[in-house]
């Protein structure tokens, strides 16, 4: 019988990165979603293509590429 140790979560555990779209990438660094395309288009900062017309990005690896610890959340 293969049993496996129980993992808790700690805050020390990263949890999956979710994509969001430029918009997202673009309030929280109050540039516009066009800029952010740009940037991608540039290959300064990664990005997930999903066909042609859909790509998303990954907070984290986008705000390590421009070289950002963490920035505050957009207020609306």
């Amino acid at each position: 019988m293969n049993h496996r140790p129980h993992r808790e979560s700690t805050a020390q555990q990263e949890s999956p990165a979710l994509l969001v779209p430029a918009s997202n990438i673009a309030a929280r660094l109050s540039v516009s979603a066009r800029y952010v395309h740009m940037l991608a288009e540039q290959g300064k900062i990664p990005v997930c293509r999903f066909g042609k017309g859909c790509v998303r990005f990954s907070p984290p690896a986008v705000f390590r590429a421009l070289g950002i610890e963490s920035p505050e959340p957009a207020t609306v």
